[in-house]
């Protein structure tokens, strides 16, 4: 039982590469809303999205977050800009007396670890939101990022991975302690996703895709490591067989010009949309037959909640923290990774079995009511908030004793 009680709120600081649209970013925004204001008190430090019409700075602002942007803390490896973004982060954690350091994804979660250590930070927590031992970098540069990773947790208060799943590949790696690493699901707001429910013919006009159409949606930044490739190699066979279906993205990234290259080669031009970054998401999922995830990892996949959310029947790969939030064969169906034609054979199947599709959805509905709550989430991470500060407060109080 948790019985810290402190006399002022308690002052938490979330590190961030940037707060883009969706992904993590999104995920701790939604939390951090949420929060109980009269116990807690958040600041993010954060870097600029790439693309300003992403970035959600302005919002954390507008719900009453205080953000401190850092201009030099970029996504990629800069030696000097991360030297200066390093001290910048310490004088923060200095000035700003924070309860907690909380630092979020690998970037983000090294420099500002190393920050809070540098400058005495009292309780010091580390969100991967993922992993990067898979389908990120090549051989060399994870051997690098697995030693700083492993460099790190030794000042590291705790690890929160999304699932339980999600602590083997560090364990696997000799990363931190069993006694560090904790799993908290990502939640959703349930009521809020399902009064989002639109009218399928008219938001399908919308979009320009006619009501007779099957359509398959798939959501998530246009980036290697989301498998989109495989996706649509799967779906050139999915159209072979069964004409009248569409193919929906929405996101962008970095590979929006090779995959729609890749749909001309393909010959597919006239089943296949890319819709680019959308506020829209569950809308849309609420307008579709079936929801895809072909990543090649996948932390967590907050959007297969907003398709459960939807009662959309979902395919997905068998990878990273997927298998703990669909199962397999009950709400929904998973298919091995960088496998096209399992895929292309899954997706048909659910075309021509409706039952199936529709028993798997509301499986899947059922799952998210009582596993993926963001109110349960919220409830998680504040008790783990109180517990570490007075674990720390024993072993202080421990130490004048002494």
């Amino acid at each position: 039982m948790n019985h810290y009680k402190p006399t002022e709120k308690i002052k938490v600081l979330h590190v961030i590469t940037r707060l883009e649209k969706g992904g993590a970013p999104s995920a701790l925004l939604e939390v951090l809303r949420r929060c109980d204001a009269k116990q807690f008190e958040h600041h993010i430090a954060t870097g600029i999205a790439s693309e300003p019409e992403n970035d959600m700075i302005s919002y954390a602002k507008n719900i009453g977050l205080r953000v401190f942007v850092i201009p030099t803390f970029v996504r990629d490896i800069h030696l000097f800009l991360d030297l200066i973004t390093l001290l910048k982060l310490y004088f923060l954690v200095r000035k700003g007396g924070y309860d907690i350091i909380h630092c979020h994804t690998s970037k983000g979660g090294f420099i500002g670890r190393l920050a809070a250590r540098l400058a005495n930070g009292r309780c010091i927590i580390y969100s991967p939101h993922g992993d990067i031992f898979e389908g990120y970098f090549g051989k060399v540069k994870t051997c690098f990022f697995t030693w700083l990773e492993k460099f790190a947790a030794k000042f590291t208060d705790k690890i929160i991975t999304l699932t339980k799943s999600g602590i083997e590949p560090y364990a696997k790696a000799g990363i931190g302690n069993p006694s560090q690493f904790e799993y908290i699901y990502n939640g959703v707001d349930i009521q809020a996703l399902e009064k989002r429910k639109t009218d399928r013919t008219q938001k399908r006009r919308e979009v320009g895709i006619g009501n007779d159409c099957f359509v398959v949606v798939t959501a998530g930044r246009l980036v290697p490591v989301k498998g989109h490739t495989y996706l649509i190699t799967a779906f050139a066979r999915v159209v072979k067989e069964i004409p009248n279906v569409r193919l929906v993205f929405l996101g962008d990234g970095e590979l929006k010009e090779a995959l729609f290259v890749q749909t001309k080669t393909l010959g597919l031009e006239n089943h296949v949309l890319f819709l680019g970054m959308r506020t829209d998401v569950p809308e849309i999922i609420s307008a579709s037959d079936l929801f895809v995830l072909p990543s090649i990892n996948e932390g967590f996949g907050v959007v297969l909640l907003e398709a459960m959310a939807m009662k959309c029947p979902i395919v997905a790969t068998n990878v990273g923290g997927i298998p703990e939030v669909v199962l397999d064969g009950e709400t929904g169906i998973l298919v091995p990774p960088k496998d096209p034609e399992q895929l292309a054979g899954t997706i048909i199947k659910l075309i021509k079995d409706s039952t199936l599709a529709r028993q798997l959805a509301e499986s899947g509905y059922q799952r998210l009511k009582a596993y993926f709550d963001i109110k349960d989430t919220i409830v998680k991470i504040e008790h783990l908030y109180k517990e570490l500060l007075e674990v720390k407060d024993r072993k202080i109080k421990k130490v004048y004793e002494q």
